[in-house]
């Protein structure tokens, strides 16, 4: 049977059933599209919450120091815990998960800039810290480590701070205070903008200076010893989160003299923990379920028409078997048929889903709404579906076309 032949029969039963055509082609085209769609926006959240935590830093894990645990030492004995900057040293010496390893300090205060004054958050920094920080700089320079050794007054502040406090008259090299205390402003970091987990104000709002310089100029009234506040590490991948953790504060425990079982000792927080714990997979899953199963409705509706089309036209089949067509080319040319108007209606659907997904990727929109993203596996799937719900709807018509008796069908009117 030519091709041509098939199609052409094809629309002529689209034409027959125009209505009942219309309404059936549009749920195969929505299912269609609905695939592509609900899969690509099932990978444009997954990528905006992957990149909404990796803005506080990629791959990032903080350890504080505490204090002893009570199950480990008598309440009156629970000494408080501090790292130093040894203790950060020597485990970037010794860490053999971890990509890298850094000290941190923070504290809130003033920053003031002419007459203007805002609450501002104060990070003491080190290169290291701000690699794992990952954000970029929009002018000017970074930390370095001559900026340490030298315990420079030097400054890297962040982009909405800049627009706040300098405003369209500050920039790089000017002198701001930072509670009390001059700071030359010697970088800019671009906009990073909205963390969905952060461990303080968003780093658009934040000012970074030397650690030594902050450990100087706000030393702790507990010790003399320079403290930090925290340690931060970035592991290669956050699956292998878990055992860099534990990796570290063995390692840390050890330093502190307290024993490695005790958690609250030295404890971590990190944004993998909260992106590790949201089921992004079975998110996915459920929108494939979804859009599948807008589509099987759509085959359904495909194969109500092609049975209403075999009824109409027993007489025909009839009179094709009674000069002596063969049962199996009937069944090859409804099966055709059906198959021809699924593809038809699939073109459109997978047009209609990709033109939707380029669509909305054209639009500015905030950080935090997901944006449907479109790959080659995406698309096959969409197709691999489409021909499966085709030829299941072909086959009951076809073999209901096969059914046909040619002596009853010579009888009727």
């Amino acid at each position: 049977m030519l091709l041509f032949e098939v199609i052409r029969q094809a629309l002529r039963t689209l034409q027959a059933h125009k209505m009942h055509a219309l309404l059936t082609l549009f749920g195969f085209v929505w299912g269609t599209a609905a695939v592509i769609f609900l899969m690509g926006w099932g990978d444009g959240l997954t990528a905006m919450l992957e990149r909404g935590f990796a803005k506080t830093g990629r791959n990032m894990g903080i350890l504080f120091a505490n204090r002893i645990g009570e199950d480990f030492t008598p309440a009156a004995d629970r000494r408080y815990l501090w790292f130093s900057t040894e203790d950060v040293e020597v485990t970037r010496r010794r860490a053999k998960l971890a990509e890298v390893v850094a000290g941190e300090s923070q504290r809130f205060g003033i920053g003031a800039y002419r007459q203007t004054a805002l609450s501002v958050d104060i990070r003491g920094m080190e290169p290291e810290t701000l690699e794992i920080r990952g954000a970029p700089l929009a002018a000017g320079r970074g930390i370095t480590r001559t900026d340490l050794e030298h315990r420079r007054r030097v400054a890297v502040v962040g982009e909405r701070l800049r627009r706040k406090l300098l405003g369209a008259r500050g920039g790089l090299g000017s002198w701001v205070r930072i509670n009390g205390v001059p700071f030359e402003v010697v970088g800019v970091l671009e906009h990073v903008g909205i963390q969905l987990s952060r461990d303080g104000l968003e780093i658009d709002d934040q000012v970074w200076v030397p650690l030594s310089t902050f450990q100087v100029t706000w030393p702790e009234w507990w010790t003399d010893e320079p403290v930090v506040r925290k340690i931060l590490y970035r592991v290669p991948d956050r699956h292998l989160f878990e055992a860099t953790r534990d990796e570290l504060r063995a390692l840390l425990a050890d330093r502190l003299g307290v024993p490695r079982s005790d958690a609250e000792a030295v404890s971590g927080w990190s944004p993998l923990e909260m992106l590790n714990g949201i089921p992004l997979d079975e998110v996915r899953g459920l929108m494939l379920i979804i859009a599948v199963t807008t589509l099987v409705i759509g085959g359904v509706g495909i194969l109500n028409m092609m049975l209403d089309a075999v009824h109409e036209r027993r007489q025909e089949i009839g009179v094709r078997l009674a000069l002596g067509a063969r049962r199996r080319d009937v069944l090859l040319q409804f099966f055709l048929e059906t198959f021809a108007i699924t593809s038809l209606g699939g073109t459109v659907g997978v047009l209609l889903g990709v033109s939707s997904c380029w669509l909305l990727a054209s639009f500015e929109v905030p950080d935090v709404v997901p944006i449907p993203i479109l790959s080659g596996s995406i698309i096959g799937i969409a197709i691999g579906v489409m021909t499966v719900v085709g030829l299941v709807s072909g086959l009951l018509p076809a073999w209901r076309a096969t059914q046909v008796d040619p002596a009853e069908t010579l009888r009727m009117e």
